[in-house]
């Protein structure tokens, strides 16, 4: 099934063993469920059984069965319909460019941690953090453009680092469980949680948020060396070292961290800091997680926005968008004019989130609208496997059918959960409209694009 449409067969196994770390792991979702303290293992269980596994699975059957440029796009169009496809594309790209609203503001923020002292005006200067989202796009699209065999370096860099910091987390929960600390222990406790709303709402903001994004890789299958085996073992070796990565960094957390005094913006440094101490060595060690972390989230725009401007390219080979997004770099072999428009868009959108910098509730908006966007891509990704496939030749087990129906339930509710916050927020029904609203806006966005392609592919074929 493979197709030859100009692309550079640039990726690697370890290329994307890289690439799955770097797109999934996210030094945030540690220290929302360390939040729940001694529950957070069997909420990781839970999530890892009945989502990440589901995922992962069905993940690398379609990768074997249908090794097409575009991942998701290309099998939910196959499962169930054109329409399906190019709305579980739309999907994701509303999702990662949501998860990269505040991006100016959150290297602002690092860089002034860094600085220390002499950099609190950093975290409060606008210019200066739309400086830096302008440096980043630039950066980003120069990349991008000259290809996967230069972004993928920087994946990979991304993915050490993580790697590193996560590394001196697991060595602070090896050192507090060899001296018996009684909170490390109390970290691995199979305590059930309590039922609530709030319970929920955190386990599928830790199911989506932190576990998603194994289908990425395969947007690229057509850039890849052998997409119908490397894509799929891929995602075999990244998912045990993940799990591993989110289970041990929360109880790294909790060991020397209360639940209800973990600094949700910073909650790593800060464990460095508990662990270290916040002078000499200690303040060293804390500045470099820092900026490691912050090198890291460079490295995974770097690929998202190469990722994304895949979308586009595909939806151009169908006639769905215009020819010109298909259009490949005469040197380089990229699609050079879709990189630039998912970069400024990515600078406009920077551009506009600085109006609501420091404001909690416009950054509880944007996390609700990336996790509402994933949430979509894996019903619509999870349903084609349990309702489509009707004249396809992918044929599912009994087990594989079973996997998909726990991830399309867990992916139903948060997608019912997006409009509930998890922090306060001036109104719950006022964010609900808020987040329902976006959400309403770019799905209308998307069904334009839609209707508008099908009239040009009618207007062709006359």
């Amino acid at each position: 099934m493979k197709r030859n449409h100009g692309l550079r067969r640039e990726l690697k196994l370890r290329d994307l063993v890289m690439i799955q770390v770097i797109l999934i792991v996210s030094l945030t979702w540690p220290a929302y469920a360390a939040q729940q303290g001694s529950n957070q293992l069997l909420l990781w269980l839970l999530a890892i059984g009945l989502f990440y596994m589901p995922l992962a699975a069905v993940v690398m059957k379609l990768s074997r069965e249908i090794p097409l440029e575009g991942g998701a796009y290309q099998w939910v169009k196959a499962g169930l319909t054109p329409w399906a496809g190019f709305m579980a594309g739309w999907s994701v790209t509303i999702a990662v460019v949501a998860l990269y609203a505040a991006l100016g503001s959150t290297l602002a923020d690092a860089a002034a941690d860094v600085a220390g002292p002499h950099g609190e005006w950093m975290a409060a200067s606008n210019p200066f953090a739309l400086g830096l989202t302008a440096a980043v796009c630039l950066l980003t699209y120069w990349i991008n453009v000259r290809g996967l065999h230069l972004a993928k370096w920087f994946s990979t860099g991304g993915s050490i680092m993580l790697l590193v910091t996560f590394a001196a987390m697991l060595y602070l929960l090896v050192r507090a469980l060899l001296a018996g600390k009684v909170e490390a222990l109390r970290a691995f406790s199979f305590a059930l949680p309590g039922m609530s709303i709030i319970t929920l709402n955190v386990f599928t903001k830790m199911t989506l948020g932190a576990l998603s994004a194994f289908d990425q890789c395969s947007i690229f299958s057509e850039e890849c060396q052998k997409p119908e085996n490397d894509v799929a073992r891929s995602v075999g070796i990244a998912a045990p070292l993940i799990a591993l990565l989110y289970i041990s960094g929360t109880a790294a957390l909790l060991a020397y961290i209360a639940p209800g005094h973990i600094d949700m913006a910073a909650a790593v440094p800060q464990l460095l800091q508990a662990g270290f101490g916040s002078e000499g060595v200690g303040g060293v060690i804390t500045a470099a997680s820092v900026a490691l972390s912050m090198l890291a989230l460079l490295a995974a725009v770097v690929i998202s926005v190469g990722m994304l401007a895949r979308l586009p390219m595909v939806a151009g080979w169908d006639g769905l968008l215009p020819r010109w997004w298909s259009d490949l770099h005469p040197h380089f072999k990229t699609p050079s004019k879709a990189i630039a428009a998912v970069t400024v868009t990515l600078f406009l959108l920077g551009f506009v989130s600085l109006w609501g910098a420091g404001n909690n509730e416009a950054a509880q908006v944007a996390a609700a609208v990336s996790v509402g966007g994933f949430s979509m891509v894996y019903l619509l990704l999870f349903g084609a496997v349990l309702f489509g496939f009707r004249t396809h030749s992918v044929k599912w087990s009994i087990g594989l059918k079973l996997a998909a129906m726990t991830g399309f339930v867990v992916s139903g509710c948060a997608f019912v959960l997006t409009l509930v916050p998890l922090g306060e927020v001036p109104s719950q029904l006022g964010f609900a409209l808020k987040v329902a609203a976006v959400l309403g806006g770019l799905y209308g966005i998307g069904a334009a694009l839609w209707w508008s392609g099908n009239r040009r592919i009618a207007q062709l074929s006359r």
